[in-house]
C-alpha cells in the first residue's frame, strides 16, 4: 500500500488503526528446573560409576535407559522450552547435554545388543574425547553467562566444565587416562550435587513464594540478577520489538 507524503488523512488513519499483529506471552515454569534435574540424575549415576564407587564394566548396559530418558530426553525437551521462555542459556546448555546423554545411551544400547564392541572409559578413546572438546567449549561459555545469575548455577556449570575439560585426556594413552577420568568424575559428582540443590530451590520458591523458609535455601543471586525486572522486553529477538526504557 503506497502513501503519498501529502495525504495526511490517510497517514493519520494508518497511524490510528489497531495493529494487525499481537504478541502474547505464555506463562512457563522454569525449564531449567527440569533440565538441571535430568542432568543431576544422569551425571550422578554415571560419574559415581566412573569413579569406581559401585558396579562393574557392564553396568552401563543396565543403567543407560534411565540416563538416556531422564538425563537425555527430559533435559533435551527442557532445553527446547528455553526458547519460549526466552532463556538462551537453558536452551544451549540443556539441549547440548541432553543430546550427549541420549547419544551416550544409544552407544550403550548398541553395546548391549552386540552391534558394536565395548570400549572402556578409562582407555584411549579419541572419538568420545572429541565430544568433550565441544562440550567443554560451550559449557565454559555457559559459565561466563551464568556468573550474572547466581553462584550456585555458576558453580554447577564450572565444575561440569572443569570435568569435561579433564575428560579430553581420552585423547591420550597409558594409565594417565584412567586417573584423569576419575578426577573428572569427581568434578561431575560435585556438579550433580550443586544441580540438585539448584533444582530444590526452584521447587521451594514455587511452593512457598516469599515465605521465610526460602531464606534457608540460598543460591547467592548476583546484583545483576536481582536488579532485573520481572518482565523484560525482547532485545534483538526476532519478531519482538524492543520496549525497554532507553532502547530504540
Amino acid at each position: 500500500m503506497s502513501v503519498r507524503p501529502d495525504d495526511k488523512d490517510k497517514i493519520d488513519r494508518i497511524i490510528q488503526q489497531e495493529p494487525g499483529v499481537r504478541i502474547f506471552l505464555k506463562p512457563l515454569a522454569p525449564p531449567a528446573a527440569l533440565g538441571l534435574a535430568g542432568f543431576a540424575g544422569s551425571t550422578w549415576i554415571t560419574a559415581s560409576w566412573i569413579a569406581g564407587w559401585w558396579g562393574n564394566p557392564s553396568s552401563p548396559t543396565v543403567f543407560f535407559p534411565f540416563v538416556a530418558f531422564w538425563g537425555g530426553l527430559a533435559q533435551f525437551l527442557a532445553g527446547l522450552k528455553g526458547y519460549p521462555a526466552r532463556d538462551a542459556l537453558v536452551t544451549v546448555i540443556n539441549v547440548m547435554w541432553g543430546s550427549f546423554w541420549m547419544s551416550s545411551g544409544l552407544l550403550n544400547l548398541l553395546v548391549a545388543t552386540g552391534v558394536i564392541a565395548d570400549h572402556s572409559i578409562h582407555e584411549h578413546f579419541p572419538e568420545l574425547a572429541a565430544w568433550f572438546v565441544v562440550l567443554s567449549f560451550f559449557t565454559w561459555s555457559g559459565v561466563i553467562a551464568s556468573a550474572a545469575r547466581d553462584l550456585v548455577l555458576c558453580a554447577t556449570l564450572m565444575t561440569l566444565a572443569i570435568g569435561s575439560t579433564i575428560a579430553c585426556c581420552l585423547f591420550a594413552y597409558g594409565s594417565g587416562v584412567e586417573k584423569g577420568m576419575k578426577v573428572a568424575a569427581y568434578f561431575w559428582i560435585v556438579s550433580a550435587i550443586l544441580a540438585w540443590w539448584r533444582v530444590t530451590v526452584y521447587l521451594v520458591e514455587e511452593a512457598y513464594g516469599q515465605s521465610t523458609i526460602v531464606r534457608f535455601f540460598p543460591i547467592f543471586r548476583t546484583s545483576i540478577e536481582e536488579r532485573k525486572p520481572l518482565v523484560v522486553a525482547g532485545l534483538g529477538e526476532p519478531g519482538v520489538k524492543r520496549g525497554m526504557p532507553g532502547s530504540t
